[in-house]
């Protein structure tokens, strides 16, 4: 197939507009952090594919479809890759209120009208779109399909599809009139695409911003780059997310269907043109982004996204479009932002540092023989581990751009070459990893800092570290230099540790030890890092959940959802009672397993004090993520929405040698129990029975 063109905006167009604006020298007030989006989704970062960086705007079914497959059953969604999102070009160029293609004017954007039909420039903020009707799949991409005797759309027949393999499905939009291809955009008709977007089964939106648009000179006279035209000029890339955002929660509350996650994408050569945002945009008066201050020649709203995303979207690009060198994930780019706006992380709200190349393979050509390109080299295993690490130190989503295909099916031939973009076993194994995944997903949604200085040049090794939900510390020694290896280290001292020795195991290799005085000083290949988790509690567990001794579960603070069966119920699984339909305040019992019922699916999240927060994964209206409760005595558990330092919204779960769990709450010290085996029956708190068997409890999924 063609090259994909990448690169959405021109490289020199990214650089002379971050050079106008000033971004290197913003910096983050000591603003209180923002309330997250707090729509329930993605409590830890989410994690999954996207289409764009192997199969670009050619994307279609059969390439989907097989990337679904590949994903099942080569344990990527069981690691937690759980989302397939296909991006731009999926759909026709024109809405289906048209037969034809919207016209496009002099600098790519949308053709805007006055209201007498007559064509404006839309410099001025002004402008209609002559745009109507609903997005279209490309029917030579996305054919329709019938199934069980009903036609969907290419669209809604891979949702479906996903879905059967137990992998959620995303798909791309834009806040803008067009997408960066010149598809139609979202803006002013967010209630229609939302709309379509749930009905069809769509679980992700990755939602971009692309303004195409002329120079725009302010009265006086400073030149603002592309920056778009007509409303793109008057509503902010904050107020255009947080219509859209809106927009899909009224469709899912429509629907009874579960919130979808929105992922925005904005670009930070867009910065906004000040004198033409709209008095009223939310932005304006968002008290983050005036303790953070916007900088002349900006206007709110737009660049940094790293002060205010959060609030807009449940992950957000903080920085511009990566290739395929490692340098654009290191110090002096995308680390550095993230480290920068690293106090606005929160459960809902994560920042994105890109998608994952880590396995990519040249889609261009036969690398080292058709094509040179450095942004084009396929990563090192070295280089693939260092850009994992640095996403999981910073608590970043984790989705991959490799081709997730099987060799056979990702070949290409070309100028009598044949060759395969299809991830390779190393890579694949090192996105598996699961103590890197479960650093990622910690529970207490800290990113890391930076230990020392910055680096004093690019090549300089960086040394993070990142305190986890148990206690453990996660520790990463990053050789930036292309071309040495390098030896960094790190004092106990300098990570604020006062004990004399702390166990560890380093993630990548799997070798375990202890400390005594200094972390490192081993050989680090070039552009490779040290991934350690040390061992803070007191314990001498160092695995993905370890650091206690090995008495808490190892599902806490993996950030997956977990069903639990009972003991003496015949496999009867913990639920809430009622299902999803249930409101607050309802029962849990236990009912026969189905790996399909949210209401069976449990997320067991560490709190600081070591004690275990329990959330259902029920995304409706009546029932979204409550959390397991009990009361003064013995009685029944049940569902609440959650409030902070509630001990009765608090547990203790354990884990002995068998791997059998015992749960216990925190607020009356007394023990979760199933003591019928009826299917709907309540289950209680009681007083701890080490013969009885419903308060045993096995980890079924």
């Amino acid at each position: 197939m063609p090259a994909p063109a990448r690169r959405r905006l021109a490289g020199a167009l990214v650089t002379m507009a971050l050079a106008a604006s000033g971004l290197g020298a913003l910096t983050l007030g000591a603003a209180t952090p923002a309330a997250a989006l707090n729509n329930g989704n993605a409590l830890t970062p989410p994690m999954g594919w996207n289409s764009w960086n192997s199969l670009g705007p050619q994307v279609d079914e059969q390439q989907v479809k097989q990337t679904i497959d590949f994903m099942a059953a080569n344990g990527l969604v069981q690691a937690g890759y759980n989302t397939v999102t296909i991006d731009d070009g999926w759909s026709l160029r024109h809405r289906d209120g048209q037969s034809t293609d919207f016209v496009k004017n002099s600098t790519w954007g949308m053709q805007l009208y006055d209201a007498n039909g007559n064509p404006v420039a839309g410099s001025d903020g002004g402008g209609n779109d002559p745009t109507s009707g609903h997005l279209a799949p490309d029917p030579n991409q996305f054919p329709p399909q019938t199934v069980n005797g009903r036609t969907l759309n290419g669209i809604q027949y891979l949702a479906q599809y996903a879905h059967s393999k137990g992998i959620k499905f995303g798909l791309y939009a834009t806040d803008t009139y067009t997408t960066c291809q010149g598809h139609p955009g979202s803006l002013g008709h967010e209630s229609t695409d939302a709309a379509d977007f749930v009905a069809w089964g769509v679980d992700f939106v990755k939602y971009d911003d692309c303004p195409y648009g002329p120079t725009i000179y302010g009265p006086d006279g400073y030149a603002y780059y592309p920056q778009g035209e007509g409303k793109e000029l008057t509503r902010s890339v904050y107020a255009r997310t947080q219509t859209f955002q809106r927009a899909l929660d009224a469709a899912t509350a429509a629907t009874g269907k579960p919130k979808v996650i929105l992922s925005l994408s904005a670009q930070p050569a867009h910065t906004g043109i000040p004198y033409l945002l709209s008095a009223d945009d939310p932005a304006r008066t968002d008290p983050l982004i005036q303790a953070a201050g916007t900088p002349a020649h900006q206007a709110p709203g737009y660049a940094p996204t790293g002060v205010w995303c959060g609030q807009v979207a449940n992950m957000c690009r903080i920085g511009g479009d990566r290739d395929s060198e490692l340098n654009g994930v290191l110090y002096d780019q995308q680390l550095g932002t993230a480290l920068k706006y690293a106090s606005t992380v929160q459960p809902g709200g994560w920042h994105d540092m890109d998608m994952l190349f880590t396995g990519w393979q040249d889609v261009n050509g036969l690398w080292g023989t058709t094509d040179n390109s450095p942004g084009n080299k396929p990563f090192t295993d070295d280089e693939s581990r260092t850009e994992m690490s640095v996403l999981t130190m910073m608590a970043a989503p984790l989705i991959s751009g490799a081709d997730l295909r099987n060799a056979a099916d990702a070949q290409h031939s070309a100028n009598g070459y044949t060759w395969s973009t299809g991830i390779n076993s190393s890579a694949l194994a090192v996105l598996k990893n699961p103590d890197m995944i479960a650093i990622d997903q910690d529970a207490l949604a800290k990113p890391a800092t930076l230990v020392g200085n910055p680096p004093a040049t690019s090549t300089a090794p960086v040394v993070l570290k990142r305190t986890l939900a148990n206690g453990d510390l996660a520790v990463a020694l990053v050789n930036q230099d292309p071309g040495n290896w390098a030896m960094p280290s790190v004092t106990l001292g300098q990570l604020g540790l006062t004990g004399s020795s702390y166990a560890y195991k380093e993630i990548w290799s799997g070798a375990t030890g202890t400390t005594t005085g200094t972390l490192g000083g081993s050989w680090i290949p070039a552009h490779g890092t040290a991934l350690y988790r040390i061992s803070v509690g007191g314990g001498t567990s160092t695995g993905g959940n370890g650091g206690n001794g090995g008495t808490q579960a190892g599902i806490v603070g993996d950030g997956k959802y977990h069903s639990l069966t009972a003991g003496g119920t015949g496999g009867l699984a913990l639920e809430v009672q009622g299902t999803c339909s249930a409101n607050p305040g309802a029962n849990a019992d236990v009912n026969a397993y189905d790996p399909t019922h949210t209401s069976e699916q449990w997320l067991f999240t560490a709190n600081p004090d070591g004690t275990v927060r329990i959330s259902d994964a029920c995304g409706t209206g009546t029932q979204s993520h409550t959390v397991l409760a009990a009361g003064g005595g013995t009685g029944s558990a049940y569902l609440l929405n959650p409030t902070a330092n509630n001990p009765w919204q608090e547990w203790k779960v354990t884990q002995n040698g068998a791997g059998a769990l015992t749960i216990t709450n925190v607020g009356n010290g007394l023990t979760l129990d199933a003591p019928s085996g009826t299917p709907g029956a309540t289950v209680l708190t009681d007083p701890a029975n080490s013969s009885a068997a419903g308060q045993s409890w096995t980890v079924t999924s």
